[in-house]
């Protein structure tokens, strides 16, 4: 491969953060993820929806967590089973997204992604943008957009002053 063609095909793949959930491995945009850390603990939201399992305090940066397991409709993890959040950003929104394990960065050229399969329930193509084949395994592609949903955001309150 000549230095220019590896130049391109660098420039044309998109670095994934990669995590496990449910045995699954999904994959974030790098640009997405502010930061990834061990499991923090949590301020209960009474009346939130069911995967909306806290609010994280951040430095002072206040946002909601939410069990990416409850989200997509898997099992419950067990109460001994360690997680671990990636707190994403996108368009000023921050959110937390607890997960089992945090996996590798990986380098995924864009022409690698495919379409989810026909297959794939109609409520996740909210969330799946892609699936990706790597070695054994299938990567899922999400989609930011679709996990933080109108009842993730944060809302202004008036303040009388």
């Amino acid at each position: 491969m000549s230095r220019d063609s590896e130049t391109t095909t660098r420039a044309e793949a998109d670095k994934w953060a990669t995590f496990s959930l449910h045995g699954e491995v999904f994959a974030l945009r790098v640009e997405d993820v502010q930061e990834v850390m061990m499991y923090q603990a949590l301020t209960p939201v009474p009346l939130a929806p069911d995967h909306v399992v806290g609010l994280l305090n951040l430095r002072g940066q206040i946002m909601a967590a939410v069990d990416l397991r409850r989200r997509l409709g898997f099992p419950t993890r067990g109460v001994q089973q360690p997680s671990s959040m990636i707190v994403l950003k996108r368009n000023g929104v921050l959110i937390s997204l607890v997960v089992d394990d945090i996996g590798d960065v990986l380098e995924i050229p864009t022409a690698d992604w495919l379409e989810p399969p026909d297959t794939l329930h109609g409520g996740h193509r909210t969330f799946i943008l892609g699936i990706c084949p790597i070695d054994t395994h299938v990567v899922l592609g999400l989609n930011v957009e679709g996990l933080i949903g109108d009842d993730e955001r944060p809302t202004q309150t008036p303040r009388n002053n």
